[in-house]
């Protein structure tokens, strides 16, 4: 059994901490297709300090999903302790650990100096994460890019296990890059090689297939790997993984087991009393891939309740089944 810190973990295939996507439906859902870990969408240090509302409201956990990291975004290293001191006193069982948003490359987390923003400053990361630490008992992780505009995630890296990082998760890529390109597994492997036993090296980025996982576990020695954007409307993604890892045969995402995702989702997303913006993202990538899509994206793109996205779903698997 795999450990981050003194977490003890079933599996090895993550869920990736992704903004409007990885709600508590969501999350439940993948950890029911046998995900080992979850994350929390990014939240603001700041908002927790604030007591914002939203804020608040995105640190709801079901047991069903657990273990589930807290994600934190900020620049402010005692924005942070605060942040977990308040969670930790407000939501003792709610989280496994806390993980530091370092990669987020969109222009709001630049212009507010926060996400791959902090690549700039490594003594900063390493401050951040020092405070994080000194306010839990509970794993620390960080979730970081190649850089901003030039290479220095080995810099990064060594402040942040200096000051105690228990994991650390490589998307490389640039920050300026966003998702162009391909991601560049061969740094994931350098950074392995650079801290070897020292801290738990998770992999992200262009996960595309199922066989995807092995092939980054042969190639870089990674400890785990962490899935977005495939698994986006798609968690059925992580029950092929587990399979390709153990060298099971890889079981088809058919027309049957979509159905049956969706309406696990659906039931989730009623149980866990969710809003139309809540379920619209993971609709709209459910179905990609299907028949007359961008129709159906624009109809799901234009409902405004969950029963008219809910309708025109099940329309579809009428017609088609």
């Amino acid at each position: 059994m795999s450990k981050i810190g003194d977490l003890k973990l079933k599996g090895e295939v993550f869920l990736a901490p992704m903004a409007d996507y990885t709600n508590i439906a969501y999350r439940t859902l993948a950890k029911e297709y046998g995900v080992a870990l979850v994350y929390t969408e990014l939240i603001s240090a700041k908002g927790l300090l604030m007591k914002n509302k939203r804020t608040e409201k995105m640190l709801q956990v079901s047991e069903k999903e657990k273990p589930i990291f807290l994600q934190l975004f900020g620049s402010n290293p005692l924005d942070f302790a605060n942040a977990i001191k308040i969670v930790e006193k407000k939501y003792p069982n709610n989280f496994a650990g806390f993980d530091l948003n370092a990669g987020c490359s969109v222009p709001k987390a630049i212009k507010g100096k926060y996400g791959c923003a902090l690549m700039k400053d490594a003594l900063n990361v390493g401050q951040i994460i020092s405070s994080m630490k000194s306010s839990t008992n509970k794993p620390i992780s960080i979730k970081m890019r190649l850089g901003w505009s030039e290479e220095n995630f080995l810099d990064v890296a060594r402040e942040a296990v200096l000051s105690g990082v228990d994991a650390i998760t490589l998307h490389p890529r640039l920050g300026v890059e966003g998702y162009r390109g391909k991601a560049n597994w061969g740094k994931i492997k350098e950074l392995k090689k650079e801290f070897k036993s020292k801290v738990k090296i998770i992999g992200n980025g262009d996960l595309s297939q199922p066989r995807d996982i092995v092939l980054m576990k042969e190639k870089t020695n990674c400890d785990f790997e962490m899935v977005g954007r495939s698994a986006i409307g798609n968690a059925f993604f992580f029950k092929q993984a587990n399979c390709a890892l153990s060298g099971k045969k890889i079981p088809l995402r058919n027309f049957v087991e979509q159905k049956k995702e969706i309406e696990k989702f659906f039931e989730l997303v009623e149980e866990f009393n969710l809003g139309p913006n809540d379920v619209r993202p993971y609709c709209i990538g459910f179905v990609r891939g299907l028949v007359g899509a961008p129709s159906l994206r624009n109809k799901i793109g234009m409902s405004k309740t969950i029963s008219e996205m809910k309708k025109i779903i099940q329309e579809y698997f009428l017609n088609y089944s």
